[in-house]
């Protein structure tokens, strides 16, 4: 039942609104007249009147106008009245309130507030009107003289009172009595439906998922603390921009904070913090929690590959005197993209010697960078009548090195010479050098904000570096976890996470083995009481290609983390399907932390698809959900996060650790 609460000064028309809510076939109380009536039959409360003041109860009746003259001039006595009322009146407007079937109900008090009946309203009206009308009402009404009328008005509250503490004003200013009636009619059928759309939509809040843009909803110290991690997160990515650097650059943090490499044989305590380095490209840290390795781990696993162009294993040549590398491109790219790019070459040279060389061109101010050429729009007729896929092809993507002769030099092949002697007097390499190289040509420069309101960071290796830097940098900031924090930079992903040091190889089985080993821990008994979450990107919605996705089942920019029940492609090909119970047990720890989160799939059922390492942790009997940052241009060389997301998918993942 809707509960309606009528107050305002004497005399200002509260009964003409209450008649009107019973024409509406609500229940309606009138607390003046409960009062009358109480008074008759409430021995206890005139008992109590008469203790309180003596003489104002006479042969069992109370004399209204000798308690008037004694309590309207003074508030304190007045106070003392209320108090004893208010009790027996709002105790017997409990009682017929419950008792009744009616649609809604109307509670005249001119106390409504004092009294404490204001809790039981759903909506409060002050009816409001000019002082000397309510002094000629209550003069009509009550066959009182003047001077008592305004007597009995002075000694209440003024109207503004009223008019302030109501949710809503009835004016009834400039009406003749018919027309206030008819007033208080249309005025009341308002405040009726109002209240029904207010509670459709209080049911609507309850029953329907309604997503909010995190910045509706982000709280003070979660706001404050986003741009001192994107700052952190930026230096990061500017720096790690392949699987080798993004390896060098955690273990030399993590050694900072206490990581020691995990030996076969060690014994570990809990707060003991490990690591173990595969094979120079993947790394896998631990925090060994106080529950002993058979109750399971918290992992979060992400991949630190991206999209790139490789130099084949003989790549330097020269065509018209200009020296180029060729390329063979790693993950899915459109090729298109990498022309008229700035790029870098980063990577490493193994000397038959046993020497490795880091190489670096292309990253500070004062070195050069590199590019592939494109084809003037003016001689561009047959290529633009191509696709977008067959406008460049894969073997076009040759990186333009040079085009200037060493002074004097009139040998064969002049600038891949010149090219080369550059090479060798920076890194001491030869061109046979190349055939035991990783070298990897990756856009060039730091990460930038994006926008006015630089909401946005643009930068290569977004996919899937913003996961790895979520799922490392709170493994430098948790003491002794309940559960083994376990954090898994992988390589190999973007290309099926093949290969030594891909999620299918047995790295993880060994360093999990050992820390098993090393706590006396049966390593199948942990996998299978684990959790993982799969921490890479997902794509944020594009208003410009939005016939590409389901809009209601597709992550946004500044909704929060993304969390994937499943990835894959037509049919969730290569997907790991997350149970009903995982999904719940993540809604619920994010939820309680304050992580703002949302769900989604990777574009339209026969749209494409992807895949991350879901699947790979999965097989291992490892209960696992994918969660990760919304992309926009993901794979492209300059790919678009927001800053919420990132630092939501930070904090999500450093209470899924302490969980």
């Amino acid at each position: 039942m809707k509960i309606i609460g009528i107050t305002g000064c004497t005399g200002s028309g509260k009964s003409t609104l209450l008649k009107a809510a019973e024409a509406l076939g609500g229940l309606c109380i009138d607390c003046d007249k409960l009062y009358h009536e109480l008074l008759k039959t409430d021995a206890e409360m005139l008992s109590e009147i008469e203790a309180r003041f003596p003489g104002t109860v006479q042969h069992g009746e109370l004399n209204r106008k000798a308690l008037g003259n004694l309590v309207f001039d003074d508030k304190s006595a007045l106070l003392d009245l209320n108090a004893i009322t208010h009790k027996v009146v709002c105790r017997e407007v409990r009682r017929i309130l419950s008792k009744s079937t009616a649609p809604f109900a109307a509670i005249d008090a001119i106390g409504l507030f004092e009294s404490g009946l204001s809790d039981l309203c759903d909506v409060t009206i002050a009816v409001s009107a000019p002082e000397e009308l309510r002094i000629e009402r209550l003069m009509l009404r009550d066959g009182i003289s003047r001077e008592y009328a305004e007597k009995r008005i002075k000694a209440q509250k003024p109207d503004s009172a009223f008019r302030a503490l109501a949710d809503q004003v009835l004016e009834t200013c400039g009406k003749t009595p018919n027309e206030f009636i008819n007033h208080c009619e249309q005025f009341l059928k308002g405040v009726l439906l109002s209240m029904e759309e207010k509670k459709y939509e209080t049911m609507r809040k309850e029953l329907l998922f309604a997503p909010k843009n995190g910045y509706d909803v982000i709280s003070d110290a979660d706001l404050a603390a986003i741009e001192p991690y994107c700052k952190e997160y930026m230096r990061f990515i500017s720096t790690c921009k392949i699987e080798r650097e993004a390896v060098d650059w955690t273990i030399a943090e993590a050694e900072k904070h206490g990581f020691r490499p995990l030996k076969p044989g060690m014994e570990l305590n809990p707060g003991d913090k490990v690591y173990g380095n595969g094979h120079g490209k993947s790394v896998i840290f631990a925090v060994v929690g106080s529950e002993p390795l058979n109750n399971g781990t918290h992992i979060c696993g992400a991949h630190i590959d991206s999209p790139r162009l490789d130099l084949k294993p003989n790549p330097l040549y020269e065509d018209s005197e200009m020296a180029f590398f060729k390329t063979h491109y790693y993950g899915g790219i459109k090729k298109y993209q990498w022309t008229t790019t700035p790029l870098a070459l980063h990577g490493v040279v193994a000397k038959k010697d046993g020497s490795v060389i880091k190489v670096t061109v292309g990253e500070d101010e004062s070195d050069p960078v590199f590019c592939v050429t494109d084809l003037l729009i003016h001689l561009a007729a047959d290529q633009m009548k191509k696709t977008l896929a067959e406008g460049v092809t894969g073997e076009n993507l040759r990186v333009l090195l040079g085009s200037k002769p060493l002074k004097g030099d009139e040998g064969a092949d002049r600038i891949r010479f010149a090219a080369m002697c550059l090479l060798n007097e920076k890194y001491g390499i030869t061109e046979d050098d190349f055939l035991s190289a990783e070298l990897t040509i990756v856009p060039a420069g730091p990460a930038r904000d994006v926008g006015f309101d630089r909401s946005l960071i643009a930068a290569y290796g977004h996919d899937d570096r913003v996961c790895a830097y979520a799922s490392f940098k709170p493994m430098l900031e948790i003491d002794t976890p309940r559960k083994t924090a376990v954090c898994v930079l992988i390589d190999k992903e973007e290309i099926g996470s093949e290969g030594i040091s891909g999620m299918q190889s047995q790295f993880f089985e060994t360093f999990m083995g050992d820390l098993c080993d090393a706590t006396g821990a049966d390593v199948r008994r942990c996998f299978e009481n684990s959790f993982c979450l799969s921490a890479d990107v997902c794509n944020a919605y594009d208003p410009l290609y939005p016939e590409t996705c389901d809009k209601s089942n597709n992550t946004r920019i500044n909704y929060g983390t993304g969390i994937f029940k499943y990835t894959g492609a037509r049919g969730k090909n290569s997907a790991s399907d997350a149970s009903a119970e995982v999904m719940a047990y993540v809604r619920k720890l994010f939820s309680e932390h304050d992580v703002i989160w949302q769900t989604g799939e990777l574009g339209k059922v026969d749209q494409g698809g992807g895949g991350t390492i879901a699947c790979y942790m999965a097989n291992r009997n490892i209960e696992t959900v994918d969660a990760g940052v919304p992309v926009l241009s993901m794979h492209s060389p300059m790919e678009l996060v927001s800053k919420l997301d990132t630092y939501m998918t930070y904090k999500g993942m450093k209470v899924f650790y302490e969980d």
